[in-house]
């Protein structure tokens, strides 16, 4: 396979479907128990997200996959790896930093710790139709977490007196 780069764009966006995906599900699940655990379910959802054909969601949309230092497929120990630097508070945007600053490969703290890259599988689609997509789908993101917290502050009105 032939390893080519994705813009910043096209990851950025897989990253905020998949962010909106585990959301609405740690969401639910937050509402069904009655419990906030939306931040858990979220955590795990970011860092097993890759291990299936070593694409999320968001990487199925938009076109990219990650592979290994070989460009064969990664192993999903390889992928849960790089993930865990997506579940450190603000350190996705230390991420999106870097591979704006890795103009060769595109790397990430959490590639280079697991030996990885995202290779575009649709390189046809342009980098820059994903900019507004992703400023959409950051949006949407804050408003979820809104709609979560009122949902589960109206479950549970006594936490508004602690």
């Amino acid at each position: 396979m032939d390893f080519i780069k994705p813009g910043p764009n096209k990851r950025v966006c897989a990253f905020f479907i998949d962010s909106l995906t585990g959301q609405i599900l740690g969401g639910v699940v937050s509402v069904i128990l009655n419990r906030d655990i939306s931040w858990l379910i979220w955590m795990l959802f970011i860092l097993f997200k890759d291990c299936f054909g070593a694409r999320s969601f968001g990487k199925y949309l938009v076109g990219t996959q990650v592979i290994d230092e070989n460009n064969l497929v990664a192993k999903p120990s390889k992928t849960i790896i790089r993930n865990i630097f997506m579940v450190i508070p603000l350190f996705p945007l230390v991420e999106y930093v870097k591979i704006l600053m890795d103009k060769k490969e595109g790397l990430r703290f959490g590639d280079k710790a697991a030996k990885t890259k995202v290779n575009d599988l649709k390189p046809q689609r342009k980098d820059s139709s994903f900019l507004w997509i992703s400023v959409g789908l950051f949006v949407a993101v804050i408003i979820l977490q809104l709609a979560i917290m009122f949902a589960f502050i109206e479950q549970n009105p006594e936490l508004l007196n602690q």
